[in-house]
């Protein structure tokens, strides 16, 4: 059997693989495509920085239960604006298992906005991302696992 053309053929390949590599290189165009961005690009001007107990749009909304009160929300009364994407962090800082779940309404008889998964703590840190509902006013959350005893309000104001 001769291997000849074969080798003759591989060498061509290669040949024209490297000259494909230079040209694609030396173009100095980039590729037809771009990476999409990793979750929600802050609006300009937006603090990242973490606000207690409110934020403007797109910024950090943190809330924590502690090991004094365990079945409260610190704080229990959360600030935003209408129609906003926020990100609410939830520090269980106290022995038990809580979450937090919040409604499109006055009461847990309203859909879901976003909940994070039980946790139990302490220094059990979780996040949940919704947008808030468009019309101001007040909309309830509470704890999934402390049902009536662990309640809080998410107040909307424009």
């Amino acid at each position: 059997m001769n291997r000849r053309p074969l080798s003759v053929l591989a060498r061509a390949a290669c040949a024209t693989i490297a000259a494909l590599a230079v040209v694609a290189c030396a173009s100095g165009t980039g590729p037809g495509w771009t990476y999409a961005p990793l979750g929600p690009t802050p609006s300009a001007g937006a603090s990242s920085a973490p606000t207690p107990g409110g934020s403007p749009a797109g910024t950090l909304i943190e809330v924590a239960t502690n090991n004094d009160n365990p079945l409260a929300f610190v704080p229990a009364t959360l600030n935003a604006t209408p129609n906003t994407l926020v990100t609410v962090q939830y520090n269980n800082n106290s022995s038990l298992e809580h979450n937090i779940n919040f409604f499109n309404g006055p009461d847990q008889n309203a859909p879901s906005l976003g909940a994070t998964e039980k946790i139990t703590g302490p220094n059990q840190l979780r996040s949940v991302t919704f947008t808030t509902p468009a019309n101001p006013g007040d909309y309830f959350f509470w704890c999934d696992v402390h049902a009536t005893t662990m309640v809080g309000t998410l107040h909307i104001a424009q």
